[in-house]
């Protein structure tokens, strides 16, 4: 008899108000921006952000719409995403727990670059652009971070766009588990856990092939032992053998 694959236990979810004053003073105390801020300026950050609480789906804001915005995750899961000319959506991230985003948007975007949806309910931790403007004179370590995290994002998106265009498909698949894992995965007896609501299309969106395409190679990996799968979450069993199989793919090899 085949042992049906359940899911982990924690649901992920979030009840209204679920920001409180000691979450938002963690999350900002451990976010890239204000990370090594002395107590009285990160009192000062704080009482400059408000928190929002989104229901699963409900989009953050829309690619093109003017940016007025800086937000980080508090608490859930955030959906990045693009639309191609025929219409067809590419995930760009996923973003969880003190992840910022609309951060591009500091060093003088006049638009957001891409649109935000609630992956799961979250609450969002949210600051006008002029507030963030003002924090960037005030502290110059402020500033600073907000350009490393501008060349972090450039060179994660230059890392993207190689992958697609020189890896073989099960090699991206593998790679983007690897990433999520990286960032969203928590370890386990078994391995790394990502316990997130990722559909195969959301996958497929990021790695620029299909639904069917991502089910057949995610089929074999887990017939390979790379992988374990259940109802919204995935484990990786070996992430030696997936970084293996990347290395393999790669040009030259």
């Amino acid at each position: 008899m085949t042992r049906k694959r359940t899911t982990p236990l924690s649901d992920g979810h979030v009840s209204p108000g679920s920001c409180s004053a000691e979450l938002r003073a963690q999350i900002l105390g451990n976010a890239p921006y204000f990370r090594g801020l002395p107590t009285p300026a990160r009192e000062a950050v704080n009482r400059l952000f408000r928190s929002v609480d989104y229901p699963a789906g409900k989009m953050i804001y829309h690619e093109g719409e003017p940016a007025e915005t800086l937000f980080l995750v508090a608490h859930g899961k955030v959906k990045l995403l693009q639309h191609s000319r025929s219409g067809d959506e590419v995930v760009l991230d996923l973003l969880s727990q003190g992840d910022p985003f609309g951060g591009l948007t500091v060093l003088g975007r006049r638009r957001y670059p891409q649109s935000a949806v609630a992956q799961t309910a979250c609450c969002v931790l949210l600051i006008t652009l002029s507030d963030f403007r003002s924090l960037l004179h005030c502290y110059p370590a402020v500033a600073l971070s907000a350009l490393d995290g501008v060349a972090q994002d450039l060179e994660a998106a230059q890392d993207t766009i190689r992958s697609l265009s020189t890896l073989a498909v099960e090699a991206r698949i593998a790679q983007a588990l690897l990433d999520l894992a990286e960032r969203l995965g928590e370890a386990d007896e078994a391995g790394m856990l990502i316990q997130s609501p990722l559909s195969q299309q959301d996958l497929a969106a990021m790695v620029a092939t299909t639904a069917a395409t991502v089910s057949r190679v995610i089929s074999d990996l887990r017939r390979r032992g790379y992988v374990e799968t259940g109802r919204q979450w995935i484990r990786l069993r070996d992430r030696e053998g997936l970084a293996r199989l990347v290395e393999e793919s790669e040009p030259g090899r």
